[in-house]
């Protein structure tokens, strides 16, 4: 399959990578299809790009970056699941942050995301990176 992005141009991929997201994610309901873009360029950072409207994508991050033991203190199984938090980009360095109140979880099995609210009051939805 292929995709035509502004950021990455045309990008070609096996169907069998796509995330099918249900519900689709918080704000964007409608959107159900969904792959991981990896960038050199932009490591630590990924991309969750949808399949349906590839212009729409979101910033992504292994939350154990941000926090250690973030997998134990969200309650998910590091061998099943792979989490992720939504950066919301600035030019600014110091408004970087992250989500880690609102987790992408990936079924890694099923191949099956969902965006959910965690219940831990320690988790912000606005975590700043730097700064």
């Amino acid at each position: 399959m292929k995709i035509k992005n502004s950021q990455f141009g045309e990008v070609e991929f096996e169907e069998k990578i796509i995330i099918n997201f249900p519900e689709g994610i918080i704000g964007f309901e409608d959107l159900k299809r969904f792959i991981i873009i990896q960038d050199e360029d932009c490591e630590p950072f990924r991309w969750l790009i949808s399949v349906d409207e590839p212009e729409v994508g979101f910033a992504i991050l292994e939350p154990s970056f941000i926090v250690r033991d973030y997998y134990i203190r969200a309650g998910f199984d590091p061998k099943v699941y792979a989490l992720f938090v939504i950066v919301t980009l600035s030019s600014d360095i110091s408004k970087i942050s992250v989500n880690l109140k609102a987790p992408v979880v990936i079924d890694k099995v099923k191949n099956l995301g969902k965006q959910v609210i965690l219940e831990n009051a320690d988790f912000e939805i606005s975590h700043f990176l730097f700064g």
